[in-house]
């Protein structure tokens, strides 16, 4: 009688320029905190650095609730979480960081005037009209939709954060 042993793996895919594809849905951690910061300067442009380190600039935090979490998480992961235009400033002011023990897992950046987020582990639904090709390639399609800006606003409201969507935004028309 033959015995196969099976070692577990835990299998990374792998981008074609090296970026490390993970998911929000799947990602192990125990804690997510919701920042109101103000970013877009310097070394609080994110609200994680380069050294791992907490932007300076945080004003208020709120750990977010298990529902809220979830369908957060889905949001991030939905092709129709994205797809709109986009402007170019990137001065984020809401940062959203998840922790397993007590240790940045991941982190993302949002500027809701630009429409943009930037996050730490790759979302490839955010990557929508590719143009160009390799070095090259870039996305002209990776805006917030109507309804993901909806939804974060909803959580910046219920935390009374400072940098909420203001009425008539060119995104929200």
């Amino acid at each position: 009688m033959k015995f196969i042993i099976l070692i577990p793996f835990v299998i990374l895919a792998i981008s074609a320029n090296g970026q490390i594809k993970s998911s929000y849905t799947s990602l192990k951690f125990d804690k997510l905190v919701m920042y109101d910061y103000e970013g877009g300067k310097g070394p609080d442009l994110y609200i994680v650095d380069e050294k791992g380190q907490l932007a300076k600039s945080i004003k208020k935090q709120v750990v977010l609730i298990s529902k809220s979490i979830k369908e957060l998480n889905s949001k991030l992961e939905d092709k129709r979480s994205y797809g709109a235009t986009t402007a170019s400033c990137f001065d984020p002011h809401v940062g959203l960081v998840y922790y397993f023990k007590e240790k940045v897992v991941a982190h993302i950046s949002i500027c809701l005037d630009c429409n943009r987020l930037r996050s730490s582990l790759d979302i490839p639904a955010q990557k929508q009209g590719k143009v160009g090709q390799g070095n090259e390639a870039y996305y002209i399609s990776d805006g917030l939709s109507k309804s993901f800006r909806k939804f974060i606003n909803m959580l910046l409201k219920m935390a009374k954060f400072s940098h909420q969507i203001k009425p008539g935004s060119h995104f929200d028309e």
